[in-house]
């Protein structure tokens, strides 16, 4: 039977993870007066204030992974150059791979190969510091989601606020549930774990996916994400993001439907990267599939190291 090509983009969401840090301890500060909404409006407005308003250039490690019915299909690495864009204003991050790795155990798939379309782009797209606020202008998130304060944390050796949100309204509109850490004392936001509300709602897989199969029912389960900011001379970076999402292809009723998680993870693992340069044909594009562009390069000589890093950078 031929084997069907499925593409599947992680960033529909303008825009992770059941791989969180260790659960940070109680902070003794209390929350403030203030209502959490009103916080929140607070933390984006001091973006130009908290993060970098000029470009910087940094390097990445993207791992992507497919797995079907618990089985690992696909694995890919890449090793990224990246411009990245001020937090003020719409300009684009730029990437470019500077190497990449992968594999794929074709004896694990049937009829239907996943393809994750954008790969390292729309991991970086999950920075949604650049992009308030999940699904609706700031002024109106009041409208959208409902706010409440929990318990203030430390992380990085400070007190944050902790914010939870959730969408107001359930229905036909997809948006999202979730926290954000927010810096007591300067506002900053230092990290957001959030959760697209795709259960009960039969259309959302098309959110993420190019096409699906011919005769087939697809259901998304879950899609989840976090993106976690680092303090650097009294301004907040990107520092990692992840995202994870499973979703169900039944392709016939007398046959167990496939469950696949599509899992991705972006380290930035170096703040101020020796100076490079990005030529326009090298530029990955959001259209790009990382697997197809296994053979262009290189296998670098230090995966490990970066895997490590990775690993230190989403428990720490």
């Amino acid at each position: 039977m031929k084997t069907k090509a499925l593409l599947l983009s992680v960033i529909a969401i303008f825009a992770l993870t059941t791989i969180q840090a260790g659960i940070a301890p109680k902070s003794e500060i209390k929350n403030p007066k203030t209502d959490p909404a009103t916080l929140v409006q607070i933390a984006f407005s001091k973006i130009s204030q908290n993060y970098s308003t000029t470009e910087n250039q940094i390097n990445a490690f993207y791992k992507e992974r497919v797995i079907r019915n618990n089985d690992c299909v696909s694995v890919n690495e890449a090793i990224l150059n990246i411009n990245k864009s001020p937090y003020k204003g719409w300009k684009r991050d730029l990437v470019a791979v500077k190497d990449v790795r992968g594999n794929c155990d074709f004896s694990k798939i049937d009829t239907l190969m996943i393809k994750l379309q954008g790969g390292p782009i729309s991991a970086l797209e999950l920075d949604v510091v650049k992009t308030p606020f999940l699904g609706t202008e700031l002024q109106d998130i009041k409208d959208k989601y409902e706010f409440e304060y929990l318990e203030p944390v430390e992380m990085f050796g400070k007190p944050f606020y902790v914010v939870a949100f959730d969408q107001k309204y359930k229905g036909e509109e997809v948006l999202f549930k979730g926290k954000i850490y927010i810096d007591s004392k300067s506002s900053a936001i230092g990290k957001i774990e959030f959760s697209m509300n795709v259960q009960n709602n039969s259309d959302s897989y098309k959110l993420f996916l190019k096409r699906k199969p011919k005769k087939s029912n697809v259901n998304m389960m879950s899609a989840d994400y976090v993106v976690n900011y680092r303090e650097y001379n009294g301004q907040w970076y990107l520092d990692y993001t992840t995202s994870d999402i499973t979703f169900y292809v039944e392709t016939n009723k007398n046959v167990p439907a496939d469950i696949y998680s599509i899992s991705s993870q972006l380290a930035v693992t170096s703040l101020i990267a020796d100076k490079f340069s990005i030529d326009k044909k090298d530029l990955l594009k959001s259209t790009d599939i990382l697997a197809d562009k296994i053979g262009d390069f290189k296998v670098a000589s230090k995966w490990d190291i970066y895997n490590l890093i990775m690993l230190l950078a989403i428990n720490y």
